[in-house]
């Protein structure tokens, strides 16, 4: 456990030194610290409620505080994060068992393959270049 940033071992330490020093006169030393203390104290409010630094370091903090809640809802990946998760929604609704899909909705054009199957090539001779029946043969020129 620590006091200001004090060890237990420290703060010991400077109770003995205190006694050491001021003997008798403790107790009356620490009455006048703690008056001192008091005073600086309400001068620092005075001087903060003077110079309406409160009113200042109040509004700057909603300033930003807005300035960071607008730069999150103009943020793109924020908006694109947001359609996902809608997209997400629509189709866990969808696929949910008792939910026939609405008549609104367009029927799927055609079945996409999974994204980790490769997709196949068609098997067209029109598409494809011509060969030699050598490969070792030179080709024509």
């Amino acid at each position: 456990m620590e006091l200001f940033g004090l060890s237990p071992i420290e703060i010991v330490v400077i109770i003995v030194v205190a006694i050491l020093v001021f003997g008798q006169r403790l107790p009356q030393v620490a009455g006048e610290a703690a008056a001192t203390l008091a005073r600086v104290k309400r001068s620092l409010s005075d001087l903060r409620r003077e110079t309406g630094i409160d009113q200042e370091i109040y509004r700057a903090k909603r300033e930003f505080e807005e300035a960071s809640r607008q730069a999150r809802a103009a943020n793109p990946s924020t908006a694109v994060q947001r359609e996902v998760q809608a997209a997400r929604s629509e189709i866990r609704a969808a696929l949910t068992p008792g939910n026939a899909p609405s008549a609104a909705a367009p029927a799927p054009a055609a079945q996409t393959p999974a994204l980790d199957e490769p997709a196949s090539a068609p098997n067209d001779a029109a598409t494809q270049p011509p060969r030699s029946a050598d490969p070792g043969a030179p080709g024509p020129g």
